[in-house]
């Protein structure tokens, strides 16, 4: 788990082929070892590593990794939720806006709520925005281009969030633009729908932002946004039942680069093992009492207490988020 094959097959003097194999009953035997505990809350999501986009699925409730597949086709995660003995306790799926996710979680989990991701929604904003800043330039000196390019980021911070510098340059460009602030506060008015706790608010403030978004002038920049949310309005104003959101899957997604990065020449199969079946970045819980021990103790009046202790059952969530970053970080993995 932290050498090359090639470094193993060297060090024990035997055909690096040999050591392939190996390795390969060695993952089928940790897949049958390691069943994680089913999350009530599971994202899912895509990482393109080593060329190709992978499947993740993770425990949001327990912000531990719970599976890694060679890809995200509808079949595999099909095949993949359907493995999950327990899955009627799944209640919630975040996703993105990809129909192949949904159209393989309804069959599967009918009971369970899809949610789209707020974030994967809330950058369609920031990208219509940027669109109407990039057909501004056109018009512009070559000095105002330049300044609008190098601080476009601005335009896409929260205005809450900028500093005394970046609210006067905002402010200068939007005196200036007039199509550009029409942009940027239609922009603010929809992150401003997910800043309220009250789900019937939230959809007043997308019908409000709505109605203005198809009367303005930006219209045309925003459609696909509209579009999306149309399409999506169900999953999407789902967030507001529990305020979920991939953000977390999206946090394991930049690790799990920086993994490919430290393995360069890994193949798929060789990373996913790493990171899954790592003893050490495992979230365990282990129950305080076995109540099936001491049900049976009670009822031959056999009471044992280190029977009942049973220490060898033990709650297993998958791999955990923040001590996989400490790993990383002291290069222990």
């Amino acid at each position: 788990m932290s050498k090359t094959f090639v470094e193993v097959a060297e060090s024990v003097g035997v055909d690096e082929k040999t050591i392939r194999n190996v390795f390969k009953d060695y993952v089928a035997l940790k897949e049958r070892e390691y069943q994680f505990e089913t999350s009530k809350w599971l994202g899912i999501d895509e990482i393109h590593i080593i060329r190709r986009p992978r499947l993740v699925l993770t425990n949001i409730e327990r912000r531990t990794i719970y599976d890694i597949k060679p890809n995200r086709n509808k079949e595999t995660v099909i095949q993949r939720l359907s493995e999950i003995s327990d899955r009627t306790y799944i209640e919630y799926v975040t996703m993105d806006m990809w129909k192949p996710y949904k159209d393989a979680v309804n069959p599967i989990l009918p009971h369970a709520k899809v949610v789209v991701d707020k974030f994967h929604v809330v950058r369609m904003a920031n990208q219509a925005l940027d669109n109407v800043r990039k057909s501004l330039k056109v018009h512009m000196s070559q000095k105002e281009r330049r300044t609008l390019m190098r601080e476009r980021f601005i335009l896409l911070k929260r205005k809450h969030d900028l500093n005394e510098r970046e609210s006067f340059l905002l402010d200068t460009w939007l005196g200036n633009l007039p199509a550009l602030k029409e942009a940027y506060e239609l922009k603010e008015e929809f992150y401003w729908i997910w800043d309220t706790p009250d789900p019937d608010e939230g959809h007043l403030r997308y019908s409000q932002w709505r109605h203005r978004c198809m009367s303005s002038n930006s219209k045309d920049a925003y459609k696909d946004l509209v579009r999306a949310v149309d399409n999506w309005h169900v999953e999407i104003f789902n967030y507001f039942d529990k305020r979920l959101t991939n953000a977390y899957t999206e946090s394991i997604n930049s690790i799990i680069r920086q993994v490919e990065r430290m393995g360069r020449g890994y193949s798929f199969d060789a990373l996913r093992a790493k990171i899954l079946f790592n003893e050490k970045l495992h979230k365990k819980r282990k129950p305080r009492f076995n109540s099936s021990a001491f049900n049976k103790a009670m009822l031959y009046d056999t009471f044992n207490w280190y029977e009942v202790n049973d220490h060898d059952i033990t709650d297993n969530f998958g791999v955990d988020f923040s001590t996989l970053i400490k790993n990383l970080e002291k290069g222990d993995l």
